[in-house]
């Protein structure tokens, strides 16, 4: 496990983290990141929707430990995971990657 990922998951067990990583330049069609820690024990159901109610992203059965991030473009979304849902929202930081850590209960 790389000190980054470390540090990722040591903050999504304290719930929701927004930080501002500077993991390198975001490309125009990419300013971001949203991160899902399955911390359940067991699989669940985790998705990324947008304001509009529409998902993007997501699986019925996230497995327990699992952790995955979906790239999303500056905004604000839902994040639909067992411990409820979450409004993130993805800053355009111009050079740097903004990234919002949810965990999942």
């Amino acid at each position: 496990m790389t000190t980054t990922r470390r540090v990722l998951t040591g903050l999504a067990a304290a719930g929701l983290v927004v930080s501002a990583l500077g993991a390198g330049s975001a490309s125009a069609a990419t300013n971001g990141k949203i991160y899902i820690s399955n911390n359940c024990g067991k699989a669940v159901s985790t998705t990324i929707h947008r304001t509009n109610g529409s998902m993007i992203a997501g699986t019925s059965a996230a497995p327990a430990g699992s952790y995955f991030g979906y790239p999303v473009s500056p905004g604000t979304y839902q994040v639909r995971v067992p411990a409820g849902n979450r409004n993130v929202t993805i800053l355009d930081l111009g050079s740097k990657a903004h990234a919002v850590i949810v965990r999942a209960c």
